[in-house]
């Protein structure tokens, strides 16, 4: 009910964000044939199920504001590019983006390690880039105002989490922790947030537990973590690798809850856990029960063109940032010419720094002094195969 009242009043918060911040020029026809925005999304690698459902979203998106009419009369082109979830490929993928293809914005990538070098080249090309997911603390600090990012941040979303977790199951006194130590944001969970997260809430931290990407047995790190008998885990992981340590888990015969990083709220975890995950806990900041018509009219689109999966955050995320651009290149004063490049990236990255509660399909959308999205966040547990509300 909270995201619901938020937004609500979003359209008038935005009415007014546009009028003092931009000069209106809603139905102007910009110059040129066609609005060009660049997308840059895995289609493999550990984060493959993020980068595929933000390509579905944008692409629904694109096909909705095309049918509309376009952006200021011109259709909307996404260049889109596949970066495999390799940093080094994002920057390759970002200057190519920017200086070839000379997009007037980029969306993208998912992961914060993607984030941690695509946001420093953001601000030297001074193009903005807007990333749906990625969530390590201090990513867009000190890139303003060219780096945003979708997600409100592991911080806020892994103590809501517990909270939710510690409500249902007020006897956990004591947490292990496994974490990729090869992955941005789940050494950032594991190391920086999560840490101070449990001695707020009165839970002993009794280890910390590492594995890399591509493991693939992990009976020796759940044998460690259950020597010390704790009452519940943790796991800084994408889907993969936190749905092998469920199962490892309840084989050796774990029956306590076990709380996700951010990167495990996704369909593709039950998926492949099974029996083992029921009972997860996580958080998301884009639900997608969430019971509006926006959001529910997306998901049914997405589920046409995903072959029956439903969207982890990553699709309304993106879906929410392409009508964002749309709203911000049409009332800026975007003008689109080659020329205007420079000025008109500039608009949109100062437009994107003013955004307060915009109504998008994930709720009220507002960005915060350092660019991050200060939006509701939504406490999830897995009932009987889904994503559910944890009350």
């Amino acid at each position: 009910m909270i995201g619901m009242r938020r937004g609500a009043v979003g359209v008038v918060l935005l009415t007014g964000l546009l009028a003092s911040v931009v000069t209106p020029a809603a139905g102007a026809k910009l110059a040129g044939e066609k609005v060009r925005l660049g997308v840059i999304m895995p289609q493999a690698g550990i984060f493959v199920d993020w980068g595929q459902h933000g390509t579905i979203g944008a692409e629904i998106a694109r096909d909705e504001i095309n049918a509309a009419g376009g952006i200021g009369g011109l259709p909307l082109e996404l260049v889109t590019v596949d970066d495999r979830g390799d940093p080094k490929e994002s920057v390759t993928l970002t200057r190519r983006l920017a200086q070839t293809d000379r997009v007037l914005m980029i969306h993208g990538s998912i992961s914060s390690s993607s984030a941690g070098v695509m946001y420093p080249l953001s601000a030297s090309l001074k193009v903005p880039i807007v990333s749906p997911t990625a969530a390590a603390p201090g990513l867009t600090d000190k890139f303003r105002p060219w780096a945003y990012t979708m997600n409100p941040g592991a911080a806020r979303a892994l103590g809501t989490g517990l909270a939710a977790l510690r409500k249902h199951h007020p006897e956990v006194k004591k947490a292990a922790v496994l974490y990729n130590q090869a992955d941005a944001i789940s050494k950032a969970e594991a190391t920086v947030v999560m840490p101070p997260t449990f001695q707020q809430a009165n839970v002993e931290l009794l280890d910390s537990i590492t594995f890399q990407t591509g493991d693939l047995d992990f009976s020796a790190q759940v044998t460690r973590a259950l020597a010390k008998q704790p009452d519940m885990l943790f796991l800084g992981s994408a889907s993969r690798e936190a749905a092998l340590i469920a199962k490892e888990a309840r084989k050796q015969g774990f029956k306590g809850p076990i709380q996700g990083g951010v990167a495990t709220a996704t369909p593709d975890l039950v998926t492949l856990g099974g029996e083992a995950v029921e009972g997860w806990y996580t958080t998301t900041y884009a639900w997608n029960e969430r019971p509006i018509p926006r959001m529910q009219t997306f998901v049914k689109k997405f589920l046409e063109r995903s072959g029956g999966k439903r969207p982890n955050s990553s699709g309304p995320a993106m879906y929410d940032q392409l009508f964002i651009a749309k709203t911000c290149i049409e009332t800026s004063g975007v003008t689109n010419k080659p020329d205007d490049l420079e000025s008109d990236r500039d608009k949109l990255a100062k437009c994107w720094a003013g955004l307060k509660g915009y109504d998008g399909a994930i709720g009220a959308i507002t960005m915060n002094e350092v660019g991050v999205n200060v939006g509701q966040i939504w406490a999830l547990t897995v009932k009987k195969g889904v994503f559910t509300l944890s009350e």
